[in-house]
Parts: C-alpha cells; sequence; structure tokens
C-alpha cells in the first residue's frame, strides 16, 4: 500500500517494455506492456476511471531500449 501518494497514473519505459503504475485509494498495481500504444491506451481508460486529467503520451526513450542488467 502506498496511503500517503494520491490516486495516479504512470507510464515509464523499462528494459524494453512499458509499465503502467496505477495507485487507486492508495493501493499501488503495475501492468507491463510490451507495446508503448498499448500502454497508453490502459492508462488513458485509468486515468478516466479514477476521475484524473490526461496527459501527455510517456516519451520514447533517446537511445534504443535494452534488455537484461546493466553492466
Amino acid at each position: 500500500m502506498v496511503t500517503d501518494e494520491p490516486d495516479s497514473v504512470r507510464v515509464k519505459a523499462v528494459n524494453g517494455q512499458w509499465i503502467v503504475r496505477v495507485v487507486d485509494g492508495g493501493r499501488l498495481t503495475q501492468n507491463l506492456f510490451d507495446i508503448h500504444a498499448q500502454a497508453e491506451s490502459f492508462a488513458e481508460e485509468e486515468r478516466l476511471r479514477l476521475g484524473l486529467p490526461g496527459e501527455p503520451p510517456a516519451e520514447e526513450p533517446s537511445a534504443p531500449l535494452r534488455h537484461g542488467r546493466a553492466r
């Protein structure tokens, strides 16, 4: 639980995939997507459900996303 955080929806690129992080009433859920457009669509649906304002799409990383661990 993340009771001190307000409701929010965020999209972030991580290791070649997209994570949608949703805080809803103090509960945190994270959903993983391989396709950026699917992540953004899901995030927008969650924002609408929670009554949050829309946000511009997360920017694509400037360098190709890496798979695996950083060295």
